[in-house]
């Protein structure tokens, strides 16, 4: 229970107990030395002695007699001031943890703010250019000039590419290309907004480096697949037929092969049907051996697939 009590007053010390209880401790030991002196000169009333010896025999009474008492007294005082130490320590140990947690906490709030606004601004930039994506295909899937007996431009661009004289892919880009006054922007706008999502979604690895080992190198990031398949539902079949012929290229070296990456990173061409007025297509069957697998992702028409 002592030993309690003296633990919980050393909790309890403060640089003001510290101050008295060293003032008390002063005190205790000028009492002593007072005490001792009087005690001496009450026994011995001869007065000063001229005796070298009888000056040494009092050296020798108040040294033994007040170093014992005076160190004890001074070791108290010392592990007061000890223990007072400790505590400041502790207390400044503790007030820099909280500092550092605090501040732990304020990097991270930070961070997290951080993330949050570049994905507003992400998200804010692509749908806008989603808005732009649509105007572009509205424009081309309705028909607006009388000399075109009602077909869209999609429908003229589809006839020229999938009519009867075209044999092969080649045959049908080129056939395409040279109706790119009605489609090419679509098409190039459609390209941006892709290349877009792969190079500033948050957390993206691609970065600058768009190129063909970063397209295929670097994995989708959080989110990435959503926005490219916000994109991809607004195309219709008509479209993503056309998109599948208008990347096809003969290499790497070609400017279309980082277009058809694209389609094979996101899967553009999933839900692609390879049949056009309920007959299997010779040319959609065909893109089936330029693009990699993963650019029909888990696509329902899997029995194309038996024609590589």
């Amino acid at each position: 229970m002592a030993y309690l009590n003296l633990e919980q007053r050393f909790e309890s010390l403060t640089p003001a107990l510290l101050f008295k209880w060293l003032a008390w401790i002063l005190a205790f030991a000028i009492v002593i030395v007072g005490i001792v002196f009087i005690f001496y000169f009450s026994e011995f009333k001869d007065g000063f002695s001229s005796n070298r010896a009888d000056w040494g025999t009092f050296g020798d009474f108040i040294g033994g007699t007040l170093n014992p008492l005076l160190s004890f007294l001074g070791l108290i005082a010392l592990l007061l001031t000890i223990v007072l130490q400790s505590k400041e320590l502790e207390s400044t140990r503790k007030e820099l943890m909280r500092s550092a947690l605090a501040q732990e906490k304020t990097e991270t709030v930070l961070n997290e703010q951080s993330k949050t606004q570049i994905k507003q601004q992400f998200e804010g930039t692509f749908f806008s250019l989603l808005d732009q994506h649509n105007k572009a295909l509205e424009k081309i899937s309705v028909s607006t000039e009388k000399w075109t007996a009602g077909r869209s431009d999609i429908d003229i661009v589809r006839e020229a590419v999938f009519g009867k004289s075209v044999s092969s892919l080649a045959e049908a880009k080129n056939a395409l290309e040279q109706k790119n006054g009605l489609c090419g922007h679509y098409f190039r706008v459609l390209f941006q907004i892709l290349k877009f999502v792969a190079t500033n979604v948050p957390d993206s690895h691609i970065g600058v480096n768009f190129n063909e080992g970063a397209i295929k190198g670097c994995g989708l990031v959080r989110n990435e697949k959503m926005y490219s398949n916000i994109l991809r539902s607004f195309l219709g079949y008509d479209v993503t037929q056309l998109l599948a012929i208008y990347c096809y290229c003969a290499g790497p070296q070609d400017t279309y092969w980082n277009f058809k990456l694209l389609m094979e990173r996101y899967a553009f061409l999933e839900h692609m049907p390879f049949e056009i007025e309920g007959e299997n297509n010779k040319l959609l069957l065909s893109v089936v051996q330029f693009y990699d697998e993963t650019a029909f992702g888990q696509s329902q028409f899997k029995s194309s697939f038996d024609s590589r």
